[in-house]
């Protein structure tokens, strides 16, 4: 009776290996990113609690809503390491970032069941990333980035990646206790790996804007 209890709890104990993609994201100073991690990771918790004997009293929030931010976070969080990985400066940084809230948000709710739910969210970002890139090649003249981040970031990244992605979508009918926990795993490490060794673009504070009047009539 205990191991089954155990492999019921399987699935919200595996989610909390997000736990050290935040504690990473936020070391690096990507604040934004351990926060969506965080919000997976909580209602990713959550809603497989809410089918683990005993928990119900963690639902706090009907079933079906769980289950759509549960989702809605894991889309969210492949978008905004996507658009880690491709630096981008102010303010298109935070211009694709909303994109992806609000176009992922839609998703979601149209169809949260569909490979498009994040192959969506994963094309569009590749082929941003793959147009910004091949411009920075253009205007050097060379490769770019680096061969190590290629090597070390991207190609791993992808692999768990893939990973993930073929044991939810694939896999899971085999033992979805275990192929959904290892599927957790898999994505974190994906998220982990993606991330830039340091935020280059988090600044290093510097003195507050003057409020003045052209400020306060957007002249500037």
């Amino acid at each position: 009776m205990g191991s089954l209890v155990a492999k019921l709890l399987l699935p919200t104990l595996s989610s909390l290996v997000f736990l050290p993609t935040i504690s990473i994201a936020a070391k690096r100073r990507f604040h934004m990113e351990a926060m969506v991690y965080f919000f997976t990771m909580f209602f990713v918790a959550i809603y497989h609690a809410c089918d683990g004997p005993g928990l119900s009293v963690l639902c706090f929030m009907r079933y079906d809503i769980l289950e759509y931010f549960s989702i809605y976070g894991t889309a969210l969080s492949i978008w905004v390491s996507l658009m880690a990985l491709a630096e981008f400066d102010e303010p298109k940084r935070s211009t694709f970032v909303m994109f992806g809230v609000l176009t992922i948000a839609v998703r979601i709710y149209h169809d949260r069941w569909g490979y498009g739910v994040y192959s969506g969210p994963i094309g569009t970002a590749v082929l941003v990333i793959t147009v910004k890139w091949l411009q920075k090649m253009k205007e050097k003249r060379g490769l770019y980035p680096d061969k190590s981040v290629y090597t070390q970031q991207i190609g791993p990244g992808f692999c768990f990646g893939a990973l993930a992605l073929m044991l939810r979508f694939f896999f899971e009918e085999w033992d979805y206790t275990y192929v959904h926990s290892f599927y957790h795993c898999a994505l974190a490490m994906s998220f982990v790996l993606l991330l830039p060794k340091v935020n280059k673009k988090a600044g290093n504070g510097g003195n507050p804007a003057k409020l003045d009047c052209s400020t306060l009539c957007c002249c500037v």
